[in-house]
C-alpha cells in the first residue's frame, strides 16, 4: 500500500481523494474563491504523513476545518450527508493530528455503517480536507435546483448569521430564499419573523452567490448542493460542491416557454377539461390539438398565416394547462364585432377588470371589417363541423398491431384525426361562446352584468331539449330505477361492494337492469370523468367509477322516479320562459341550439380521444413485453414523438424518463393556481389559507410524500430506542446520530431544521415525508396521536377518522 500523502487542492489532478476534495478542486478550476488548503490521501489510524505539521504551517497556522473526503460519498443516489466527521476551529499541529484521526476513524462509525447498509455498502476509503477556517459573518448552503419541488429553475440559498454547522446540524433554522435562474428573488421566509428583523444576505449577495454557484453547476453537467461562507467584507467563500442527491423528476420540465412575460393566463375553462395535472402523452395529444385547432380559426379569420410549430394559445406549467387569454384576445382586436369582454365572459365567466389583456394594437378598420367577415362565416361554419365530426366517428379505426415500430406508425398516421375533431368541436362551441355572453349582455343593458343577470341567463338556457350531457344524468337514473324494481337490485347493486355490482349487473340474474346498463354503455360508454386525459379510463373500459356513482342515490333512498323528473323539467321550463322583448327570445333559442350543437361535438371529440386511447393502451402493453417500459401505464408519462424515438429508434433511456415523470405526477396533481394571472404562473402557498387550531401546525416541507401513522414524540436521542415501526418522529431536532433509525419510521417532523439539515437530506434518501421547522410541533402533538403528514404542503395536523380509513384501505 502506497505511503500517505499530502496534495494541496489546487495539484490534486486526477487523484482519488473523496467527493469534498473534488468538489473542491472544481471550483479551484472555475477560478472561485475556495479557501487554502491540502488534501490528505491514503492515511489510516496511526499513520499520518510525516510532513502534516510542515503543511499545516504552510497555511499559516490557526484556526482549520478538517473534514472527511471519503472516495464515492457524494453522488446522485447518497451524499452520506453528515455520516463522517467534521471539526471546525482546529488550532496548533497536535490538535490537527487528533481531529484527522477523528475523521479516519469516521468510516466506520456505527452511523455511517447503518447509512451505508441502506445504500449498497460501504465506502472503502477515507481522505481528509484541511482549509483556513473563514471568520463567517454568514454562511450556508445553495442549491442550484429546489431539492424538494426538484425544479430546475428555482435555487434556493438558506442562510444563517456566522458559521453554517448550525444549520447543517439542524440546530437552527434558516433564512430560506428562493431565486430564479436570472439571481432575481422571488420568495423570502426569513428565521426572524419579528417586525424588526432584517435578512441574513441582501439581494445583492444572494445574486453573486447563485452567479457563481451556476458556473458551478454548468462545469458539473448537474445540479450541485454548495456550502458557502461569507466575511465581514463580504467576499464569498466556497467550502464545498456536491450532487444533489436524489434530486426529483423536475415538475416543470415540460413547461411552454411564455410568449411574453406580461401575458395573461387562466386556468377557467381547460381546467375544467384538465383538472389537476396533465399526463405529458396528453400534452403532446390533446394539448396540441386544442393550440392547433384554435390556430385554425385565427387562420381562417385571417389573423394569422401557417400553423406554428409552438403552442400559443395553451402553455403547459407545473404539468397543469392554461388558456393564454393574450392572444385568444387577438380576436377582439382584430376582427369587427368581437370584444375582450366577451372573451372574458366567455371563457371565464365574469369580466377581468383587474387585468389588461394588452392584446396587439388592432388593424386598420378595413382589415378589422375583413376579418370580423371572416369570423362570422367561421361561426356559420358549425353544421358542416357537426357533420364532418360525425363521419370522422364513424370511419375512425386504428389497428392493434404487434410490433411497437409499427403500431406507433399506425397511430401517427392517423394522428391528424384528433386536431380535426378538435378544429370541428371549437366550429361547434365558438357559437356558444359568442351567444352566451350577447345575451347576458342585453339582459344587462349594456351595464356591467351582476349575479342576478348571471342567473337570469342559466335559468333561460336551462332543460334545453336534447342536449347530449343531459342524457348522461337521466341516463344513470333510468339504470337506477330499473335497479330499484329489480327485487333484488338494492342487495345485489346498491349495497355491494362495486365490483360484485358490476357483476350482477352484467349477469343475466339483473334482468331489464342489464339491459339498461348496456343500452347506456353503448352509448354514453366512451364518457369519463376529465374523459379528454388519455390516461384516465373511458366508463366502457373501466364501468367502476360509473356504478359508484349510481350506488349512492340508492343507498341513500333517493327517488329519481320519472314523473317527479318530468314535473320538475316542466316547471322550470315554465319559469325559464323568456318574459319580454323578441331579442331576448331570439337569443335564447339560438343560444340553447348553440349548446345543444357544443355538446354534441364535445361527445364526438371525446369518441375520437378514446379510439387513439384503446390504440396507446396496446402499445403500452407491447412495449412492456418486449422490455421497453416498465408497465402498460408508464406509456401516458411519454410524449408521442418520445414514444416514436422509443418504438422506432430504440431510445434507451426514456423508460427511466417515464419512471420519473409519474414520480412527480402527483405533485403537479395538488399544485392550486389562482383563476387568472399575469406571467409565468407560481402555486398559490396553501400553507398561508390553512385555519390553525390546536392541532395543526405548519413548517418546511423538504421531502415530498404523506403519511399518515402515530406519532412519536421524542426529545432526545436517549429516547429513540421507544420508536416503533410505521411511527412518525416528532423531535425537536434530528442529527446525523438519528440515522439508524429512519429504516424504521414513515415521516419526520422537527420543531427546527431547513431543507440541508441532516433530518432533511436522510428523509429525501429514504423516500421519507418530512416537514421542519414548525416550531412548535413537539408541544402540539402528543406520543399516540393520530396525525397526517403532509410533505407536499408543510402542514402536518391530527388525523380524521376518515383519514385512518383510507391508510387502513391503502
Amino acid at each position: 500500500m502506497p505511503p500517505a500523502r499530502i496534495l494541496s487542492l489546487e495539484s490534486i489532478g486526477h487523484a482519488a481523494v473523496g467527493g469534498k476534495a473534488e468538489g473542491l478542486a472544481r471550483l479551484i478550476g472555475l477560478g472561485l474563491r475556495v479557501p487554502p488548503g491540502f488534501v490528505i490521501v491514503g492515511a489510516t489510524p496511526g499513520e499520518l504523513p510525516a510532513d502534516l505539521a510542515a503543511h499545516y504551517a504552510q497555511l499559516g497556522g490557526g484556526a482549520v476545518a478538517v473534514r472527511s473526503s471519503a472516495i464515492g460519498e457524494d453522488s446522485a443516489d447518497a451524499s452520506f450527508a453528515g455520516q463522517y466527521e467534521t471539526i471546525l476551529g482546529v488550532e496548533g499541529a497536535v490538535a490537527l493530528a487528533e481531529a484527522v484521526e477523528k475523521c479516519l476513524a469516521s468510516l466506520h462509525s456505527a452511523r455511517a455503517d447503518a447509512y451505508a447498509g441502506d445504500h449498497d455498502g460501504p465506502v472503502a476509503v477515507m481522505c481528509v480536507v484541511v482549509q483556513r477556517m473563514v471568520d463567517a459573518a454568514s454562511a450556508g448552503v445553495l442549491f442550484t435546483a429546489d431539492p424538494v419541488s426538484g425544479r430546475r429553475a428555482r435555487p434556493v440559498i438558506d442562510a444563517v448569521r456566522g458559521l453554517g454547522e448550525a444549520l447543517v446540524s439542524g440546530h437552527a433554522s434558516p433564512d430560506h430564499y428562493v431565486l430564479d435562474r436570472s439571481g432575481r428573488t422571488l420568495r423570502v421566509e426569513l428565521a426572524d419573523s419579528s417586525a424588526t428583523a432584517a435578512p441574513v444576505l441582501s439581494p445583492e449577495l444572494r445574486a453573486r452567490l447563485l452567479a457563481d454557484a451556476l458556473r458551478a453547476e454548468s462545469a458539473a453537467g448537474q445540479p450541485l448542493d454548495l456550502e458557502w461562507a461569507v466575511d465581514a467584507a463580504d467576499t464569498i467563500h466556497w467550502l464545498q460542491a456536491r450532487p444533489i442527491t436524489q434530486l426529483p423528476c423536475d415538475p416543470c420540465e415540460l413547461d411552454t416557454p411564455l410568449l411574453d412575460p406580461e401575458h395573461v393566463l387562466t386556468r377557467c375553462n381547460v381546467g375544467e377539461m384538465f383538472p389537476g395535472a396533465c399526463t405529458p402523452l396528453s400534452y403532446s395529444f390533446t394539448a396540441r390539438a386544442i393550440d392547433v385547432g384554435m390556430q385554425r380559426m385565427h387562420q381562417r379569420v385571417g389573423i394569422q398565416g401557417a400553423i406554428r410549430p409552438e403552442n400559443r394559445f395553451i402553455a403547459m406549467s407545473h404539468g397543469q394547462l392554461f388558456l393564454n387569454l393574450s392572444t385568444m384576445s387577438d380576436t377582439a382586436t382584430q376582427a369587427l364585432g368581437s370584444s375582450a369582454e366577451m372573451l372574458a365572459q366567455s371563457v371565464c365567466g365574469r369580466s377581468l377588470d383587474e387585468i389588461d389583456l394588452k392584446a396587439n394594437a388592432a388593424p386598420p378598420l378595413a382589415r378589422q371589417i375583413a376579418n370580423g367577415l371572416r369570423y362570422v362565416r367561421y361561426l356559420f361554419g358549425r353544421g358542416r363541423a357537426r357533420a364532418a365530426l360525425r363521419q370522422l366517428c364513424r370511419t375512425l379505426e386504428i389497428p392493434r398491431i404487434d410490433d411497437p415500430a409499427a403500431m406507433w406508425r399506425a397511430i401517427d398516421r392517423r394522428f391528424v384525426a384528433i386536431d380535426d375533431a378538435m378544429d370541428h368541436h371549437l366550429v361547434s362551441s365558438a357559437v356558444s361562446g359568442v351567444l352566451t355572453p350577447t345575451l347576458l349582455g342585453v339582459i344587462a343593458k349594456g351595464e356591467t352584468p351582476t349575479q342576478a343577470h348571471h342567473a337570469e341567463v342559466a335559468s333561460l338556457l336551462a332543460f334545453a331539449d336534447g342536449v347530449e350531457s343531459a342524457d348522461i344524468v337521466a341516463g344513470a337514473e333510468r339504470i337506477a330505477r330499473a335497479v330499484r324494481a329489480h327485487a333484488e337490485g338494492l342487495g345485489s347493486f346498491a349495497h355491494a361492494e362495486p365490483e360484485a355490482a358490476l357483476a350482477w349487473i352484467q349477469s343475466d340474474a339483473a334482468g331489464e337492469a342489464r339491459a339498461v346498463f348496456g343500452d347506456y354503455l353503448a352509448r354514453h360508454g366512451h364518457r369519463a370523468v376529465k374523459e379528454l386525459e388519455l390516461r384516465q379510463p373511458e366508463w366502457r373500459e373501466d364501468p367502476l367509477p360509473l356504478i359508484r356513482s349510481i350506488q349512492v342515490p340508492l343507498r341513500q333512498g333517493a327517488r329519481g322516479d320519472g314523473e317527479r323528473q318530468e314535473v320538475v323539467r316542466g316547471q322550470g321550463a315554465a319559469s325559464a320562459a323568456p318574459r319580454s322583448g323578441w331579442a331576448i327570445r331570439w337569443l335564447t333559442r339560438l343560444a340553447r341550439e348553440a349548446v345543444r350543437s357544443r355538446e354534441e361535438t364535445k361527445s364526438g371529440l371525446v369518441h375520437v380521444t378514446t379510439t387513439f386511447k384503446g390504440a396507446y393502451r396496446h402499445l403500452g402493453r407491447r412495449l412492456v413485453e418486449v422490455g421497453a417500459l416498465p408497465d402498460a401505464d408508464a406509456v401516458f408519462f411519454l410524449t408521442h414523438r418520445e414514444l416514436g424515438r422509443l418504438c422506432v429508434e430504440g431510445e434507451a433511456n426514456l423508460e427511466a424518463v417515464a419512471r420519473a415523470r409519474r414520480e412527480v405526477f402527483p405533485t403537479q396533481e395538488r399544485f392550486e393556481f389562482p383563476d387568472v394571472l399575469v406571467g409565468e404562473p407560481e402555486p398559490l402557498d396553501l400553507r398561508a389559507e390553512v385555519a390553525l387550531g390546536g392541532g395543526t401546525v405548519t413548517g418546511a416541507p423538504v421531502s415530498r410524500g404523506i403519511a399518515v401513522g402515530r406519532a412519536r414524540v421524542i426529545r432526545s436521542l436517549a429516547e429513540a430506542e421507544l420508536l416503533e415501526r410505521g411511527e412518525i418522529l416528532i423531535a425537536p431536532i434530528t442529527d446525523v446520530g438519528w440515522t439508524p433509525y429512519f429504516s424504521l419510521i414513515a415521516g419526520l417532523v422537527t420543531d427546527v431544521g431547513s431543507a440541508v439539515s441532516h433530518g432533511a437530506v436522510v428523509a429525501r434518501e429514504y423516500g421519507l415525508p418530512a416537514v421542519v421547522n414548525t416550531r412548535t410541533a413537539t408541544r402540539v402533538f402528543r406520543t399516540g396521536d393520530w396525525i397526517v403528514l403532509d410533505g407536499e404542503r408543510g402542514i402536518v395536523r391530527l388525523a380524521e377518522p376518515e383519514d385512518r380509513l383510507a391508510r387502513v384501505s391503502s
